[in-house]
């Protein structure tokens, strides 16, 4: 009798970005987060120059969320295509597939720069809101 191979046994794991389409797409998120804020300053100058920072802005986010759906999409992918979570929880011996999608997972979030980046857009957003207060209120004047 012909042993057939597990649906698991044939999950494609994804290979991992280079470094520098990592950094790429920080850099997208930090730059669109930037502008997003500089909307609120940018306002108090003119509407056009608010609204093509407002644009570069969106369009940067739309471009960095995308690819920050298709990261997310292949991990959990990886982990629920090989039944990892089930597998670690009942403490199921791992094939060699397994620690390869093990591997990927781990490998993924220890490289992403997403903590920086929303360290970043947190340091942005107080910035802008005071830096809006301050002109609101004409304590400063740029």
């Amino acid at each position: 009798m012909k042993e057939f191979e597990s649906d698991r046994a044939k999950v494609k794991i994804p290979k991992g970005y280079r470094m520098s389409v990592i950094k790429l797409y920080f850099w997208v998120g930090l730059i669109s987060a930037l502008l997003l804020r500089l909307v609120i300053i940018a306002d108090h100058y003119g509407d056009i120059y608010a609204r093509v920072l407002w644009y570069l802005g969106v369009v940067g986010y739309l471009w960095f969320f995308a690819h920050r759906y298709h990261i997310g999409k292949r991990r959990f992918g990886v982990i629920r295509d090989l039944g990892l979570l089930e597998k670690i929880e009942t403490r199921e011996p791992l094939t060699e597939k397994d620690f390869e999608g093990l591997n990927y997972v781990m490998w993924s979030l220890s490289v992403s720069k997403e903590r920086l980046n929303y360290l970043v857009i947190f340091a942005f957003s107080v910035t802008a809101i005071v830096l809006s207060l301050a002109l609101d209120f004409g304590i400063i004047g740029l």
